[in-house]
């Protein structure tokens, strides 16, 4: 993987990642996109799935990494205009992708992130980037281990994210126990947690670690 990071932040670390980063991302402030970009061109996935999509940051992402390694695709699940919150429309993600370039790699489709894996057998690599918590975390992980091959990545997991004010507020339960409660209760996965906020956990089937 770290033939395929920069030796820092600034410029363009990969093609097409100048458009990506137009896009409005918690990620952006530390380098995610560019790990995501890295950490796909190292692993090669076939076939990637990322729930919770908004402008499509991490989605492009990783498709300019499949791009990169000449394989893949990439689907995206969003409620878009349904989700009450924050959000982006369907029609303009699709027209980031094509703004993009990468409408070959990557697509976007309206559902909700606990019936997507319904239509699913398997797939090498899940992205869980919901309005996370900890019920959600463990909710989706059960739904979901048994298909993924390769990789589970969830925004969060790190203290400062269980700690932002909508999470206190309507009393969500935090990421950090539900990633401790996963690691014991299955030792087939490593799970590693990355601490910038807005924190990104990493759940690596250990049989993809080589």
């Amino acid at each position: 993987m770290r033939s395929h990071l920069p030796d820092g932040l600034a410029g363009e670390s990969f093609p097409g990642q100048s458009c990506i980063a137009t896009l409005q991302s918690s990620y952006k402030d530390h380098g995610y996109g560019i790990f995501l970009y890295a950490l796909a061109r190292a692993l090669r996935p076939s076939s990637c799935v990322e729930l919770g999509v908004f402008q499509g940051f991490s989605l492009l992402s990783v498709a300019a990494a499949l791009r990169d390694n000449g394989h893949g695709t990439i689907v995206g699940f969003d409620l878009f205009e349904d989700y009450p919150y924050r959000h982006e429309s369907h029609e303009n993600a699709r027209g980031n992708i094509l703004r993009c370039g990468l409408r070959d790699l990557a697509q976007v489709r309206h559902a909700d992130a606990f019936a997507a894996h319904d239509g699913i057998e398997s797939v090498d690599w899940l992205h869980v980037d919901l309005s996370n918590d900890g019920d959600k975390v463990r909710r989706l992980f059960a739904k979901w281990e048994g298909k993924v091959s390769q990789l589970i990545l969830f925004e969060g997991g790190g203290a400062e994210r269980d700690r932002v004010d909508w999470m206190l507020s309507h009393g969500k339960a935090p990421i950090a126990p539900a990633i401790e409660a996963l690691r014991s209760a299955h030792p087939a996965w490593r799970f590693v947690v990355l601490a910038p906020y807005p924190s990104m956990t990493l759940a690596i089937r250990a049989k993809a670690c080589g």
